[in-house]
């Protein structure tokens, strides 16, 4: 092997504090000289007027104990070399920023649709069944989305699930049946899965570790503000009316890819500039050893095959694991959702089945990932612990809370809205300062423990409300849990990252992604099973003197017309014994994140890129940037 090829590029990335959080890969190369000589500009035509400059050697060696990296993770680390102070950092946050407003104002206005769609085909109680299958959906997707992100490119991830995003919300839009509406909510939830982590991800490529929690706080700091606009919005198209939800959904078909494309615009651009001027070869360490490696002959790794490329991202992603993780989850789950509609009930041959065949899979699975799985998909953080059973207890309490105020309460629907909104805005809100105390204190597990024992406090003040649903309680039980909402999901996002290199970020916050949503998932499924069950129990109970089978069924499968049945009493009573069981459970089961927490590793946050590699950030200026760039190229 020559010297020139025996010499490797190493990355460096350093920090600026007159831009928190921005980021520029410095990729000094060290000497690939000729005859031994450091090399310098060649006497190009379009680079003739630039003086004749060495090119220094400041990075550290390569250290070969760290993963290698792939082309996504090299190709973010690259395009930054054309940034540099000025516009075009400022025009990618911006950018971001937007993709930021858009996504708060679809999921502030979207979300509370879905009970409509499915009351418009009488079929309110698939609520739950089709929260599971979604959620399933959106765990079991996330690690292939995340390898997409690593294996292309931040950007083609980002239009892939933009292409879900609308195909999903076209499908339920134009719904004939609420099969349709399932099937599109489940090519919606792949999209919207896909949006929401890769700017997770790529605000945690762009952010160093002090900054990255108050980072992710101000991106959803826009929910503050949509809030108010959202409930405009649902008034406007009559969004709660029989088929204005369908409007609701159309809308954002043209607004969501409209409002992303100037990210897309930027990205692009940029990885299509750093390939240009020679500087994606050169941005990561790893990329330059494979390289080296490809043209050093005998010596060389082997090309891998389409074929085999497939099944090292299977074996990377632990395919077998999430499908076995997938299938179980769903096998367990449903059954829950829909025994009340099976002849039968859970003596029903096909759902005895299912639970059979999820029984089975669990044990498969566990087999796999004890033995077979060389990258398990079962966690290892305390975090994931967390954000499991923070969710867990959440879909107990949320999965039909919507429904049970939009019954108890005579509230317009703008109010109705608003109160919807408290937990989100909140959320967001309340990040912001977690966000600077991580900052300032450079540590965020006692921020973390703080925010979840808030929540505990909130989830007790929503059960009081099955006794007493009064404004005041109502109100103050999600602004409690907001609060310790926000302070817990950050620091849930900042540790996870930081317990990885960059490497196996993307895939790192997948699978605390992936985890959540099985959290939410059986905590969907369970309420569903309590919802199917004790609501027409009690609705039977109390109504089967004034009201016939069919008329309690009507009731029973609408909110719009439980909202306007006679006498309104007794239905609300019903709907207050129904919450009883599905709140008791969610604020005792919200005791276990705390715990978790206590546990955790509580990492310093400095100025790197995670607590693992010893990448520092920062940004550099626009002129030194071009300078370096066209080194590289030379």
């Amino acid at each position: 092997m020559s010297e020139a090829s025996e010499t490797l590029v190493n990355l460096l990335i350093v920090e600026d504090p007159s831009l928190p959080g921005a980021l520029v890969c410095n990729a000094e190369c060290a000497a690939r000289a000729h005859g031994g000589r450091p090399l310098s500009l060649k006497n190009k035509e379009k680079d003739k007027d630039l003086p004749q400059q060495d090119v220094p050697n400041l990075a550290k060696n390569d250290d070969p104990a760290l993963p290698e990296q792939d082309r996504g993770v090299t190709r973010i680390e690259a395009l930054y070399l054309v940034f540099g102070k000025g516009w075009k950092i400022y025009f990618l946050w911006g950018s971001i920023g937007f993709i930021a407003f858009v996504y708060s104002l679809a999921s502030m206005t979207t979300y509370t649709y879905l009970a409509f769609a499915t009351s418009a085909f009488s079929t309110h109680a698939l609520l739950g069944t089709i929260s599971v299958i979604t959620s399933i959906m959106a765990s079991v997707t996330q690690p292939f989305i995340a390898k997409v992100a690593d294996l292309t490119s931040r950007p083609w991830a980002i239009a892939f699930s933009i292409l879900f995003y609308c195909l999903g919300y076209i499908v339920v839009a134009a719904s004939k049946s609420v099969q349709d509406v399932a099937g599109g909510e489940v090519l919606y939830t792949i999209g919207n899965t896909g949006i929401s982590l890769l700017t997770t991800i790529l605000i945690g490529d762009i952010t160093n570790l002090q900054n990255r929690g108050l980072a992710n706080g101000l991106f959803s700091a826009p929910y503050i503000v949509t809030c108010f606009i959202a409930g405009y919005i649902s008034d406007g198209i009559s969004a709660y009316s029989e088929n204005g939800w369908r409007w609701g959904y159309g809308m954002f078909v043209i607004l969501m890819p409209v409002c992303i494309s100037p990210a897309l615009f930027v990205l692009f651009w940029a990885d299509r500039r750093a390939t240009k001027i020679g500087a994606l070869s050169l941005a990561s360490s790893s990329e330059a050893r494979r390289k080296v490696l490809e043209g050093a002959g005998a010596g060389a790794e082997p090309v891998l095959s389409i074929v085999q490329k497939g099944l090292k991202v299977a074996r990377q992603i632990d395919l077998i694991g999430l499908l076995l993780l997938g299938f179980a989850w769903g096998c367990l789950l449903t059954p829950f959702t829909i025994s009340t509609t099976a002849k039968g009930g859970y003596r029903n041959a096909s759902l005895i089945a299912m639970f059979v065949v999820a029984g089975v899979l669990f044990i498969m699975f566990t087999i796999w990932e004890w033995k077979f799985a060389i990258h398990p998909v079962m966690p290892d953080f305390c975090s994931i612990a967390i954000d499991f059973g923070y969710y867990f207890s959440g879909y107990i309490s949320d999965t039909y809370m919507s429904s049970w105020v939009y019954v108890i309460k005579d509230w317009s629907d703008k109010d109705y809205n608003y109160f919807l909104n408290i937990l989100t805005v909140g959320l967001c809100l309340f990040s912001i300062p977690a966000g600077l105390v991580m900052k300032y204190t450079h540590r965020y597990k006692w921020v973390q423990i703080f925010g979840l024992i808030v929540r505990f406090v909130g989830m007790g003040l929503m059960y009081a409300a099955t006794k007493n649903p009064s404004d005041l309680i109502l109100v103050w039980s999600r602004i409690l849990v907001s609060i310790g909402g926000g302070c817990s999901v950050i620091s849930s996002q900042v540790a996870v990252q930081a317990s990885v290199p960059h490497q196996d970020m993307a895939i790192a916050s997948a699978n605390l992604a992936l985890w959540t949503q099985v959290g939410g998932s059986i905590g969907s499924a369970i309420a569903a099973a309590i919802w199917t069950n004790k609501l027409p129990y009690y609705l039977t109970q109390n109504l089967g003197d004034t009201l016939n089978s069919t008329q309690i069924e009507d009731i029973y499968s609408s909110i719009v017309t439980a909202r306007l049945a006679e006498p309104r009493d007794k239905v609300i009573d019903a709907y207050q014994s129904t919450m009883y069981y599905l709140l008791l459970p969610a604020f005792i089961l919200s005791i276990v994140p705390i715990i978790a927490a206590i546990v955790t590793t509580n990492f310093y946050l400095d100025n790197k890129h995670n607590a693992i590699e010893d990448k520092v950030i920062e940004i550099r200026p626009a002129e030194e940037t071009e300078v370096d760039a066209l080194q590289r190229r030379a």
